[in-house]
């Protein structure tokens, strides 16, 4: 009797905590869910931007619902067979599928805030668009503007179920870009601070899977996150021609491939090949910026095998002399070591468009760029290439999803303790910097300030450093008043390529991410440029990622018509004020580094980061900081 009475109370003893580790498991169930879809979500956005590239309007069809609405300014479209005609006919030019071979298309969807509904099932994002189009030898066309997206989980998949665009800017290439203020429509934000940095709702699910199956697919998500690092790290690495780092990152027997010239093999190889953009190193006037924009990441199920295909959009030249636009696919195949480490296997790179700035993408040259003598492919490839007029691009697109089947086949990815608060830290590092651009687009001050940590920093541009966020608020109002934004004026202030770098604990991370600004007035003359890094930190404050600190260094600015090539290296200084006006903010501390653009004089750069494979520091290392920091 005895027995059975202790055996009863074990029993009532121990419900309440079975019950607890049960929802336990369902929370993280949930919350591996969530962070899986917003990964797809971004994924799918991207998908589609890379299948308008090559005009496959009916594979884009399948990326919506049936009774998907897409929505402008003067009207609608409303069902799959509607908004399908439009994009054949205004996109494709009549042609079902595919596009003429002297048309360009080259739509860029940067700059996402995604936020999930409370059940998961929905979800809301925010882009900006940034259009290049074209037809050979006749138009050439800017045109800019945020969507807004509604995405739902249809049978198991993300489908767009509604779009709404915000026009911004458009107009031919030359004389450049412009709007009607009259016509203005500033894209209302879907979001609060406090929304885009509480990422994933908190709600349990039924769920049959193990805490060690949950454990994976957290650590191939945070895999997937250091995938994408690489690739967006080449990228700036190869903007200031640093290839000891370039190399770095490539196997000893990696190869790269450009389409319709040649390849090349091993690390000698990939050093050789890089010698087409000029010696290591920018000297004086030289540009080379090389954004990788729309990534699309895919991870095997095993996680050792990667690919990143991007959009690099080639901005380049010698100040005083010529400077070309470009446009090239970049297809990166990684694999994992046995360190842990991610490096490039291979490279495949499709250039599709060149012009020279002074002519536009109407009138397009050759895409693919000399070599120095001693720096030719191992093996030669004479096929043409798929290159904007001569053919449009027929290279097969990847496909839709992040997982793809394990490399061996019932293969498991390992478990890294904590993947979960780390692989979530990337989405929420691009999530709070982007909507930071979305808020001071709009001078909205309160919500741009309310995305700070309590005890958060910031620059403001050529006055001083800012600590704590009432701090940075006032500073702001300060600087540019409570009045909104002028519709004559547009600042489109986009942050893309982030490359995050997490801490063990998940709570705090660093984001270096690419400025990359359109300003638009009522006179196209007065359309201009602004390049720049930020580097940013983020911490988890009380439940919500807030940023801890925000560094901005100007690269270069310039005049759309004349381009970074005549850029006035006195431009930005306009922007200066007195140091009586600076002792009137009174700033915490100093702006580190260049206060105003230094281009076309090359200034050191800064990076959070060391080479991600083989730990080689940069020249000027950025740490962690409260804002009172040393150079």
């Amino acid at each position: 009797m005895i027995h059975r009475l202790l055996l009863a109370l074990s029993a009532l003893l121990l419900a309440p905590a079975a019950a607890s580790a049960q929802a336990d498991l369902q929370t993280y169930a949930a919350q591996v869910e969530d962070l899986t879809s917003i990964r797809e979500i971004k994924h799918l956005q991207a998908h589609w931007g890379h299948l308008a590239l090559r005009g496959q309007w009916q594979d884009m069809a399948e990326l919506l619902t049936e009774d998907v609405v897409v929505e402008y300014r003067d009207g609608e479209f409303r069902g799959l067979a509607e908004v399908l005609d439009d994009l054949v006919q205004s996109f494709g030019f009549g042609n079902a599928d595919g596009l003429d071979a002297d048309r360009l298309n080259i739509g860029l969807w940067i700059s996402p805030v995604i936020t999930l509904d409370t059940d998961g099932q929905g979800a809301t994002g925010r882009w900006h668009e940034l259009l290049l189009s074209a037809q050979a030898g006749q138009s050439a066309d800017w045109s800019g503007g945020t969507w807004v997206v509604r995405y739902e989980m249809r049978g198991g998949d993300w489908k767009i179920a509604r779009m709404r665009y915000y026009h911004q800017f458009h107009g031919p290439y030359s004389p450049g870009w412009s709007h009607d203020p009259a016509d203005l429509e500033r894209a209302p934000y879907h979001y609060t601070p406090d929304d885009v940095g509480r990422l994933l709702p908190q709600r349990e699910i039924v769920t049959l899977s193990t805490r060690d199956d949950l454990d994976r697919q957290a650590s191939l998500l945070l895999e997937h996150g250091r995938v994408q690092n690489i690739a967006n790290a080449f990228g700036y690495y190869l903007d200031r021609r640093m290839y000891d780092d370039v190399v770095d990152l490539f196997y000893r027997d990696a190869r790269v491939v450009v389409q319709g010239q040649g390849s090349w093999e091993g690390q000698d190889g990939v050093r050789r090949f890089l010698a087409r953009f000029g010696p290591a190193g920018l000297d004086f006037g030289e540009l080379n910026d090389r954004p990788q924009l729309m990534p699309k990441v895919i991870i095997s199920r095993d996680g050792t095998v990667a690919s990143v295909s991007a959009v690099e959009l080639g901005m380049s030249g010698q100040h005083g002399g010529q400077g070309f636009w470009s446009a090239t696919l970049n297809h990166f195949v990684l694999m994992r070591g046995d360190d842990g480490k991610w490096r490039i296997a291979s490279l495949l790179r499709i250039p599709f468009m060149r012009a020279d700035h002074a002519d536009g993408w109407a009138s397009p040259v050759s895409p693919l760029l000399d070599y120095p003598e001693g720096s030719g492919p191992d093996r030669a490839l004479p096929r043409g290439a798929m290159a904007y007029p001569q053919a449009s691009i027929t290279q097969p697109i990847s496909e839709l999803g992040i997982f793809a089947p394990p490399v061996v086949t019932g293969a498991e990815a390992s478990i890294t303790p904590g993947a979960l608060a780390m692989a979530e830290a990337f989405d929420a590092a691009e999530n709070v910097s982007n909507a930071y651009g979305y808020y001071i687009d709009q001078f909205a001050w309160a919500d741009t300030a309310a995305l700070f940590a309590r005890d958060g920093w910031k620059e403001l541009s050529y006055i001083g450093t800012f600590i704590g966020r009432e701090r940075v608020l006032g500073s702001l109002v300060q600087r540019y008043g409570e009045g909104g934004p002028r519709d004559e004026f547009q600042a489109i202030h986009q942050k893309t390529q982030p490359v995050v770098s997490v801490g063990d604990d998940g709570q705090r991370a660093f984001v270096r991410t690419r400025l990359l600004q359109m300003n638009s007035g009522v006179d196209p003359a007065s359309a201009s440029w602004i390049g720049g890094i930020y580097e940013n930190q983020v911490v988890k404050e009380d439940g919500i990622w807030r940023i801890h600190g925000m560094d901005l260094d100007y690269v270069w600015l310039a005049d759309n018509a004349s381009g970074w090539m005549a850029a006035d290296p006195e431009s930005s200084a306009r922007f200066g004020v007195s140091d009586e006006v600076v002792a009137q903010f009174a700033p915490d501390a100093p702006l580190r580094g260049e206060t105003f653009a230094p281009y076309p004089r090359i200034a050191p750069m800064g990076f959070h980061f060391a080479n991600p494979v083989s730990g080689r520091e940069p020249a000027t290392r950025l740490h962690w900081s409260d804002g009172h920091r040393q150079p």
